[in-house]
């Protein structure tokens, strides 16, 4: 049930007790040979598989999603003209042959950094956005911080250097799923090929966009340290569900992530904890009367069988002597399965009136 405070009165539409029916997995995960695999639902972040997903492993290019995120987040004008230096000049692998001098828009450099996995355009947006690929890595790091991403640490934006560059399968989804998060993000790893405005053809390597319609990004990876490295967010035709999937070491990645994606869709569907905007409680103080409404909405993966306990509790901020203005924050709701913190958003007030 609702948990109630004080000048507070629960409407009654709102019974936020869910019963299902649960096992560890409906069915059995598919199998697979990579060493480290998180399946995580894009939505509400909840881990749907994982093996070694903690273990810490080197990653190679995958680590330019945290370049790619970073520089779309710390740059007003993606249409800035940058100039490559020697040091992006000289990096090894996969490249868009770029030359000490040459002049190109950072948005290309994004593009080339994304989907041709350039390591020359990787380091060109680092020393863009930081100044210097040293202070770039330190913006990686205080970033993976934020995220709560404790197995991870950069040493160099494209992942060309293995060594002290690494994170861990469950770390690289909870990053993936903020990045999509992202629009401009989301919109360059989805895309298959571009031409630029700046003459740049550039198609991208992750080969399951064109394998599974499914797939709108993210990152492909390979160093004969990491070996094969797969991130990919796939999207529910029909349910617009979407999983992120994460497999470090992985001699068959794009078979094994259709498989995962296939599981995944199968065994488990979203329900719907609350709506935007829906009306949760009225408050009221010695001087108005409001109603609290979600910001935004939740949902929560449950697989076939599953026999966890959704419950929601209401936490309602002192409105003594404190104008309940419109759309400010008046409370949060907060939900739980078996006990376990699993969701939670804002409570706005709404119809305020003396």
């Amino acid at each position: 049930m609702l948990f109630c405070k004080r000048f507070l009165s629960v409407l009654t539409a709102l019974a936020f007790v869910l019963s299902a029916t649960v096992c560890a997995y409906a069915v059995d995960p598919p199998a697979t040979g990579a060493t480290s695999v998180c399946v995580m639902d894009a939505d509400s972040g909840r881990v749907l598989y994982e093996k070694n997903a903690k273990e810490e492993r080197c990653i190679a290019s995958i680590t330019k999603i945290m370049t790619g995120i970073l520089a779309i987040e710390n740059n007003k004008d993606l249409d800035q003209t940058i100039t490559v230096s020697a040091t992006a000049e000289a990096e090894e692998g996969s490249s868009m042959y770029l030359l000490k001098g040459d002049k190109l828009s950072l948005r290309t450099a994004l593009y080339g950094t994304m989907l041709r996995s350039g390591n020359d355009a990787a380091v060109a947006v680092a020393e863009c956005t930081a100044g210097s690929v040293e202070k770039f890595v330190d913006m990686m790091n205080q970033k993976a911080k934020e995220l709560g991403m404790t197995h991870t640490h950069y040493s160099w934006p494209n992942g060309l250097i293995d060594e002290d560059n690494y994170s861990c399968a469950r770390d690289m989804a909870v990053l993936s799923r903020y990045a999509m998060q992202n629009k401009t993000f989301a919109k360059i790893v989805s895309t298959w090929y571009i031409e630029t405005d700046d003459g740049y053809q550039i198609e991208n390597h992750n080969k399951m966009l064109s394998r599974d319609k499914r797939c709108i990004g993210i990152k492909t990876g390979f160093t004969n340290a990491a070996g094969r490295t797969l991130v990919t967010c796939f999207q529910d035709e029909d349910s617009d569900q979407r999983v992120i999937i994460v497999t470090l070491n992985d001699y068959d990645h794009y078979n094994d992530h259709s498989n995962f994606c296939n599981w995944a869709f199968e065994n488990y569907k979203q329900k719907t904890l609350v709506k935007a905007d829906t009306a949760v409680a009225t408050v009221e103080n010695d001087e108005k009367k409001a109603t609290l409404a979600a910001k935004d909405a939740l949902t929560w993966p449950v697989a076939k069988g599953e026999n966890a306990k959704i419950t929601s509790r209401l936490r309602i901020q002192s409105n003594q002597g404190v104008p309940m203005k419109e759309g400010t924050v008046g409370g949060r709701l907060i939900f739980y399965s078996d006990g376990k913190e699993i969701a939670s958003t804002d409570l706005l007030y709404q119809n305020a009136a003396s």
